[in-house]
């Protein structure tokens, strides 16, 4: 038997109940030897510091999972959406990560991060295919699986037993993806999902690597971005109207998303209070389709494009088919030169911090300073200190462990 394999032997699950029994990593187990410590260390009057050292270390509860224990920090983690493995370099643990889907949340965090020293994805090549197969999580092999098994039930082949076959055999689940504009999770686990922000979800995830430290400083900072915000902020009446778009650059698709609504996704807009020139107003999922003249009938005072940081979009050819575009052209956002590029709303805690910064600084440049203009292919601007909605310099050493 293997090291691995003993190790999750200790993994436990505990507070959810799937296919009609406890959600549990090989619960039998676990239960029958934490129990036999205990009995033992009363029985000769000691106290067991192993057992009380991981309990307090690596558990954590989160919906819809419940209660998820490790006895040591993983070496081997499994992602699907970008904002895991950002946790994980955020937390100096980028190596940990086996397998993401999409490869440009790697072209947006290397944009963000250009002006770090010594900064590594060490992710950058586990990029794979949009969902997964059981028995791909078997090769892999992983420690843990950072994916919200609520989620994993709505894509094909998967189910309530084989997400307990998994964690049973493999590996532990951890994510909660409802969380992301507050959407409503499957029928099935909808009974007590619990909604989290972005960083009670780092949070959790800092626990189970054992980097409560590392999470705390970097909360500091993001605690200290808001407030910085938050002060700064004009009056609602003198707040910018705003269309956040997702858009291609033939303009052939233009699809409107939520700028002020609850979740992670919003993360680094909602925080801005700006005015969403569309309002909540016919978007029942978290996009709707438009026309230009949909947007023209709106006219926003700013416009983010979402995506343009990445290859997705060629922003420079997008902002010249908007200035030749018969309706296009008469927006104000275009005629002011306030179309302004975004990066992705599939945020994890690194690309958040510098989100934020990035939009406060187009949205309200009298307040917190201009944005520059965007050439394809530039990197994150080097602002001076002063200039800074955060300290850059403290991010970086934090990631680096100088905390």
């Amino acid at each position: 038997m293997s090291d691995d394999t003993t190790r999750r032997e200790y993994v436990k699950y505990g507070g959810a109940v799937i296919g009609g029994g406890l959600f549990a990593g090989c619960s039998s187990r676990s239960t029958g030897d934490s129990t036999q410590t205990a009995e033992t260390a009363q029985a000769t009057g000691q106290e067991s510091e192993t057992t009380s050292t991981t309990a307090s270390n690596y558990t954590v509860e989160l919906s819809p999972v419940g209660t998820v224990s490790l006895e040591e920090p993983p070496t081997n983690v499994f992602t699907h959406f970008p904002w895991f493995p950002d946790m994980a370099s955020a937390l100096g643990q980028g190596e940990t990560i086996n397998y993401l889907w999409w490869d440009g949340t790697v072209a947006g965090l290397e944009y963000f991060t250009a002006g770090f020293d010594d900064f590594e994805i060490e992710w950058a090549d586990k990029a794979g295919e949009y969902g997964f197969a059981k028995e791909q999580l078997y090769e892999l092999d992983s420690d843990l699986h950072l994916v919200d098994p609520a989620w994993v039930t709505t894509e094909d082949n998967w189910n309530r037993s084989d997400i307990d076959e998994v964690s049973n055999n493999v590996g532990p689940w951890l994510g909660n993806y409802y969380s992301n504009y507050h959407a409503t999770p499957p029928e099935e686990w909808a009974d007590g999902y619990e909604y989290y922000s972005l960083w009670e979800l780092f949070e959790r995830v800092a626990t189970l690597y054992g980097e409560r430290e590392r999470y705390e400083a970097l909360a500091s900072v993001h605690d200290d971005l808001l407030g910085t915000v938050e002060e700064g902020l004009p009056p609602e009446s003198e707040r910018p109207t705003v269309a956040y778009l997702s858009l291609r650059e033939d303009l052939a698709d233009i699809y409107r998303l939520r700028l002020n609504a609850p979740g992670y996704w919003n993360s680094h807009t909602r925080p801005l209070g700006a005015i969403d020139v569309f309002g909540d107003a016919g978007l029942e999922g978290p996009f709707k389709r438009i026309d230009m003249e949909a947007l023209l009938d709106a006219d926003p005072d700013a416009i983010l494009a979402l995506w343009t940081v990445t290859e997705e979009v060629d922003f420079e050819q997008m902002e010249q088919n908007l200035r030749d575009d018969p309706v296009g052209s008469e927006l104000a956002a275009v005629q002011n030169d306030r179309v302004y590029v975004q990066g992705t709303r599939w945020q994890g805690p690194l690309m958040n911090l510098f989100q934020l910064e990035m939009t406060a600084k187009q949205l309200y440049p009298e307040q917190f300073g201009a944005w520059p203009t965007y050439e394809n292919g530039d990197s994150y601007p080097e602002f001076a200190e002063d200039e800074q909605l955060f300290d850059h310099q403290r991010v970086a050493d934090i990631i680096n462990g100088d905390f």
